[in-house]
């Protein structure tokens, strides 16, 4: 067994893993136990409507709820679901980081578990992605027709502050911190990432090669069952995060992202 991860399902055993499917979707877990088997069924029956040749990947942090056995139960009825059980380095953005590095598709959707994301919108990031050759897909609160419900007012506002301060680096995006997020893997390359805290989207638009963009509105909802895992300490991290973008920027010169922002803010 590899002493950082165990690999489970599709991928654990895929011999042209770049070939079957043309999306796949990232769904990180820690102790959802209550929501895991219904997000795999919702997003599965999506795949299904709309015609997508969709994998879902699970990249989980050590549940010791059940959630790892009750994905490995659900595994033989599903040839296009994987599993990642990681060992080391836990968090949402490292989970997300090597959920894309092991994605078998170039097109990779990323999802929360708890349904705060609606998985129904699924298509419309692939079209844009695939259709219109966007290079990031974001779900925006912050734009017309977005919003949040069932929010406690101190997570609106840090959410919300945090937001303004993703503008300023990044001004063409209203929602830099969110979630619920597509790529095009070929963004990443060359492209020197230190995934931290719960902003992956965010150390992807400072640091990844991308050109074009396109938020689309969602409502977010408080999750259906389980518990938060927001912290306090991730308001550091995402300063550092912040840092860390503006370093790799304009000391390190590695990425010309934040000045590419401003001139499109200014002149698209």
């Amino acid at each position: 067994m590899d002493k950082i991860r165990e690999i489970f399902g599709f991928l654990s055993d895929s011999k042209s893993k770049g070939q079957e499917f043309d999306l796949t979707v990232l769904i990180p877990t820690f102790n959802e136990g209550e929501n895991i088997r219904r997000m795999v069924l919702a997003i599965d029956e999506i795949f299904a409507r709309s015609g997508i040749r969709g994998h879902i990947l699970i990249i989980d942090d050590e549940s010791g709820d059940g959630t790892i056995a009750e994905v490995k139960s659900i595994l033989p009825s599903f040839r296009n679901v994987s599993l990642i059980v990681r060992h080391d380095n836990h968090g949402l953005s490292p989970s997300l980081y090597e959920g894309i590095s092991f994605s078998p598709t170039d097109l990779v959707q990323c999802i929360d578990c708890d349904f705060s994301h609606p998985p129904e919108l699924i298509p419309e990031f692939y079209r844009y992605l695939k259709d219109e050759n966007i290079d990031i897909v974001i779900g925006s609160r912050y734009i017309r027709g977005g919003g949040s419900v069932d929010w406690p007012l101190i997570r609106r506002i840090l959410s919300y502050g945090a937001a303004m301060l993703g503008r300023i680096i990044i001004p063409v995006v209203h929602d830099s911190g969110s979630g619920f997020f597509a790529i095009n893997r070929r963004i990443l390359a060359g492209a020197t990432l230190t995934p931290r805290g719960f902003r992956m989207g965010f150390e992807i638009l400072g640091k990844g090669n991308w050109h074009t963009v396109r938020e689309i509105p969602f409502i977010f909802r408080n999750r259906d069952a389980g518990k938060s895992k927001l912290k306090p300490f991730i308001i550091v991290q995402f300063l550092i995060q912040t840092a860390g973008i503006l370093h790799y920027n304009f000391l390190l010169r590695a990425s010309g992202n934040v000045k590419m922002a401003w001139k499109q803010h200014f002149f698209n």
